[in-house]
């Protein structure tokens, strides 16, 4: 985390929801300061191809959130698209 630290404009996207559970690891995130996108529990149920699909949809709109973000913002990705805050 230290590392990324150093590249602020990043946007990290995740599939782990475990970090969000782990006090140690949300501080980190939240010191490096990046704008953080996990995706949703049913990704994961998703076929390789409609994970592709619906992530490219929403990719545009994960963008736009990101750019408006205050530094340090969670927001989560449903498997029906949809952008949803902390």
């Amino acid at each position: 985390m230290r590392t990324l630290a150093g590249q602020p404009d990043w946007v990290i996207v995740s599939g782990d929801l475990r970090i969000r559970r782990n006090p140690h690891e949300i501080r980190a995130w939240q010191q490096a300061g990046h704008t953080t996108f996990f995706l949703k529990k049913g990704w994961i149920n998703l076929t390789f191809w409609d994970q592709a699909w619906k992530f490219a949809k929403v990719f545009p709109e994960l963008l736009a959130t990101a750019e408006k973000a205050p530094k340090g913002s969670v927001f989560y990705i449903t498997p029906n698209t949809k952008i949803e805050a902390n």
